[in-house]
């Protein structure tokens, strides 16, 4: 896995390629915004029924559980609402179950049980293995800086 920093759309962010099952993806992880794992916001969810219509989803939810309170693999696209009257960002693109565009605080505070549990596609156990997780409660990404 490598990552490199780049320019996105918001400012400096970073470009993470991954090998998931042999072969390479890459996605966009987004730095900016200045999220708060643990705080509540306003957010809409795209999401995918049983039946396989995207439904969506408004709310308000900490972080944690917005991003890993779905069924597996049933997440699309997470919109937050940073303050009451600011218009929605989007925070976390999925494209075919795996990360396409994702805020750094995000994938920092994401651990080996989520990507289990919620995102499986992007289960990478070579990458774990270099940092150093070896349980389902240690971070999956730790930290980009």
């Amino acid at each position: 896995m490598t990552i490199n920093e780049v320019k996105t759309w918001t400012g400096a962010g970073f470009q993470i390629t991954q090998t998931i099952k042999k072969k390479v993806h890459k996605f966009v992880v987004d730095a900016h915004h200045g999220l708060d794992w643990n705080t509540t916001y306003n957010f809409r969810a795209i999401t995918k029924c049983k039946a396989g219509f995207l439904v969506i989803t408004e709310g308000t939810q900490t972080l944690k559980r917005i991003v890993t309170g779905w069924a597996k693999g049933a997440l699309h696209t997470v919109e937050i609402q940073i303050a009451p009257d600011s218009p929605f960002y989007r925070v976390l693109v999925m494209k075919g179950g795996k990360f396409h565009i994702i805020n750094k605080e995000i994938i920092e505070n994401l651990t080996v049980g989520d990507i289990h549990t919620s995102f499986p596609l992007m289960a990478d156990h070579l990458h774990w293995n270099v940092i150093g997780s070896k349980t389902w409660a240690d971070s999956a990404y730790g930290d980009l800086n």
